[in-house]
């Protein structure tokens, strides 16, 4: 499909949205009131003053331990939107991906691998501490990070932001979230992300991947029925192991809330939830910006962005010529997982290169220090401030539902994978 053809379409895009909700553990299927979804804004990303031709690393992990970052690699394809979006307004944007394989020393290698093909900055699209070599490698070659999924600012390094929530933002939300449902006891499964910071746990039982789920069941059964009885459990860990222990407690019958940490809104955990045979229907609570899916239903001009990005996800979608970032299948494989946090990283440094008049990654970075982006600027998801390493307003962060009730703004893979979504909860609750 031409470019002329892509941008034809976009006048006949018709946004079909519907909505989901879901308000506790042992709720199924929720069904709120209807909302009208906002009208999008454009979807082509104009900016005049950067470069017309920018190259633009994406460091993915495509297989490594629990807790090394692979389960965000479907979600960097969301970077692939905006790029689409950058050409779409005159810029000619190249992204080069490369896998770090989920070591410190694979991490330092796919930097300077990038940093050979001339990128202007690197998105940063994994998690956990092997990042570590990324930041010292970049420092070497004066390059830009963002790290949209990686909350440890501590493993950031010298020009280097974060622009998903902190550890801290997190924790302090969570705990907010608590004490606002008067939950006052809350039971910790520490599957390999320990305490969140900031909350006062009433105790806490070790899983490690591969573990016992029937022993672990029948702790938390005696702690939640006991004399002074848990009143919630925080399952704390990467992906899949939140989602084998999340599947065990479904089947345990746990009647109390359960909270899973923000690692449980990458692709992969409802992916391996749901072939656990866990219920995808099963209301679950976690803590995030609202930049999923069902922001498009909200009025603002939020709502009117995320519109946007999710037209543009469709249209590529039905464009058989577009590629993953791997280029080894087809962007309609990997649409439904592409998400707004890797997609406002590539607008963010393209944003910089405008500010900095060049492609020079010094430059760059030193023009990414005090950037401030909002909607008007292309972004999906909410205001990035980089003024600090942790671009993102904490006020932007709170707390988050899940639901498995299709909106209908995305094509479905060929596997017909059923989704989970994530969406704001009403204030206060």
């Amino acid at each position: 499909m031409t470019k002329g053809r892509l941008i034809a379409l976009i006048v006949a895009v018709v946004v079909v949205l519907g909505a989901g909700a879901g308000v506790a553990w042992w709720q199924l299927r929720p069904k709120p009131p209807p909302t009208q979804p906002a009208a999008a804004a454009p979807v082509a990303v104009s900016v005049p003053e950067a470069p017309r031709q920018l190259t633009i690393g994406v460091l993915l992990t495509l297989s490594a331990a629990p807790g090394e970052g692979a389960e965000w690699k479907n979600a960097a394809e969301g970077s692939k939107v905006a790029a689409q979006r950058l050409s779409m307004g005159g810029i000619d944007v190249k992204l080069v991906a490369a896998d770090d394989k989920g070591t410190t020393d694979g991490a330092g290698q796919a930097v300077r691998q990038l940093a050979k093909q001339h990128v202007s900055g690197i998105v940063v699209a994994s998690s956990g501490a092997h990042l570590k070599g990324a930041g010292a490698a970049a420092k070497k070659a004066h390059l830009p990070l963002l790290f949209p999924y990686e909350p440890d600012t501590a493993l950031l390094g010298d020009n280097a932001w974060a622009t998903g929530p902190s550890t801290a933002t997190i924790g302090k939300a969570m705990a907010a979230s608590l004490q606002a449902a008067k939950l006052k006891r809350p039971l910790v499964i520490d599957a390999g992300g320990g305490v969140p910071e900031g909350v006062r746990a009433e105790g806490s039982l070790d899983f490690a991947s591969g573990g016992d789920t029937a022993t672990l069941v029948k702790h938390v059964q005696g702690l939640i029925g006991g004399k002074n009885p848990n009143d919630a459990v925080i399952v704390s860990g990467p992906a899949n192991t939140q989602a084998t222990v999340v599947r065990a407690l479904q089947g345990g019958g746990i009647g109390v809330p359960v909270y899973v940490t923000p690692q449980a809104t990458s692709p992969s955990f409802g992916t391996a939830l749901a072939e656990a045979g866990g219920s995808l229907s099963t209301s679950l609570t976690t803590i995030g910006p609202d930049w999923g899916d069902s922001a498009a239903l909200r009025s603002d001009p939020a709502g009117q962005s995320m519109s946007a990005f999710l037209s543009a996800v469709r249209l590529m979608a039905a464009d058989d010529q577009q590629k993953s970032l791997m280029g080894d299948q087809t962007f309609a494989e990997v649409a439904a997982a592409a998400d707004a946090p890797s997609h406002d990283a590539v607008v963010a440094i393209v944003r910089a290169a405008a500010a900095a008049r060049s492609a020079d990654p010094a430059k760059v970075s030193a023009a990414m220090s005090g950037l401030k982006l909002d909607h008007d600027s292309g972004l999906a998801g909410p205001t990035l401030d980089f003024g600090t390493d942790s671009a993102l307003d904490p006020g932007a962060v709170g707390v988050l539902r899940s639901s498995d009730q299709d909106l209908g703004v995305r094509p479905q893979s060929d596997a017909g994978t059923p989704r989970l979504i994530w969406f704001a909860a009403p204030t206060g609750k």
